[in-house]
């Protein structure tokens, strides 16, 4: 039972990064599969998705196998019904023209090829107020870390409650870092033929590390780990200011971009998210047992205690693109560099053809392409 507890709460995790909630017993296996949903849509016009997989954990890590062929809809007021196409294995796209509205209520329908069926309850989208500044301040002993407190900046913002309804908020962060190193070799050198190019282990550099820098420009891209939440309930109408919103470590004095998101979310969704923050970032470490697992609001129609991991929401978005010049950290501290290891680039020895660059490989933590709003 504990580990089960356990692995559903590591589940939660995994899939935030990216009816009020009891505390809920699961008396299911570890080595169970456990469906789970990653969908947030909102009122931006961005590519909106749906993930639907199923997890199962061995050796304390989380796999997932992609649920594929299921038939996804979007149910809005409980009349109109919006079609979700599947592209990749598990993920269906809502039409690029779908975006919600305020005071409009949403429900995510989905039936498996098996013919099993699910559904969220509803959520209302709500309204989102303006971010009226972000500011930061540099801290030597920033970050609490295993190894010693490491330097960082403190970013905080303002904002404007309104006093009209009641609000819930969640904050998140994505940060855009210059990056040198394009890959780094651990007993071997880098080569790029034959192809496909690779680090080609070698006896006799076993215990050398190399590094490779890049051959087009390159961004490390980095998210929010940390749950932020928040209810007016006590304080409804008042401006909200200092929010704490991210401990950025000071990785470069070059400078970096960060890009902050303020989004409402329903009342459920902000009791979820509290009850997962406090068992997590509460307890010390997602090894620790939680006190009860929790489960979102997605349900087998016919099956209601299967359980289901993840939760459905639908948000207003309001972002802030903040350049984080670093000043205020100038000759205060060294910056400590994006890599786990002081870089170590492999000398040429006469080579013409080494060492050779590696490409900026796009993904969801690098990209090639220029952030918008990067400063030079």
């Amino acid at each position: 039972m504990l580990k089960s507890k356990s692995f559903l709460l590591l589940l939660c995790i995994c899939i935030l990064f990216y009816a009020c909630v009891e505390p809920y017993e699961l008396g299911v296996q570890q080595e169970q599969k456990i469906l789970t949903i990653d969908a947030t849509i909102t009122d931006l016009a961005d590519e909106q998705t749906v993930k639907i997989s199923e997890s199962f954990s061995s050796s304390n890590v989380v796999y997932a196998l992609p649920v594929t062929k299921a038939k996804v809809e979007i149910v809005i007021n409980n009349t109109e019904r919006v079609p979700l196409t599947e592209t990749t294995g598990g993920v269906y796209i809502l039409p690029i023209s779908f975006h919600t509205r305020v005071g409009e209520k949403y429900k995510l329908v989905f039936k498996k090829e098996d013919g099993t069926q699910y559904e969220s309850t509803e959520e209302r989208q709500s309204v989102v107020s303006d971010i009226t500044r972000v500011y930061d301040e540099f801290r030597i002993d920033g970050i609490e870390t295993s190894l010693g407190n490491r330097p960082a900046n403190y970013v905080y913002l303002d904002t404007n409650d309104p006093a009209s309804e009641k609000n819930n908020y969640m904050w998140t962060w994505k940060l855009w870092e210059r990056q040198g190193v394009c890959i780094s070799c651990v007993g071997g050198r880098y080569f790029t033929t034959p192809v496909p190019a690779r680090c080609r282990m070698e006896a006799a550099y076993s215990e050398v590390t190399y590094d490779y820098g890049c051959s087009e420009t390159c961004w490390q891209i980095f998210y929010n780990t940390d749950l932020n939440v928040y209810s007016d309930v006590f304080s409804n109408g008042q401006s909200i200011l200092g929010r704490l919103i991210g401990k950025i470590p000071y990785y470069s004095a070059s400078g970096a971009l960060l890009e902050i998101k303020q989004q409402s979310i329903s009342p459920s969704a902000y009791q979820y998210m509290k009850l997962l923050a406090n068992q997590v970032q509460n307890n010390g470490s997602l090894v620790d047992t939680p006190p009860a697992a929790i489960i979102g609001n997605v349900k087998n129609v016919n099956k209601p205690d299967e359980p289901v991991a993840g939760f459905f929401m639908v948000t207003s978005v309001r972002t802030n693109k903040y350049w984080l010049g670093r000043e205020n950290a100038s000759g205060l501290a060294t910056p400590l560099g994006l890599l786990d290891h002081a870089i170590n680039f492999e000398p040429s020895a006469g080579d013409p053809r080494r060492p050779p660059l590696a490409p900026c490989e796009e993904s969801r933590v690098r990209t090639r392409f220029k952030p918008d709003g990067w400063v030079n």
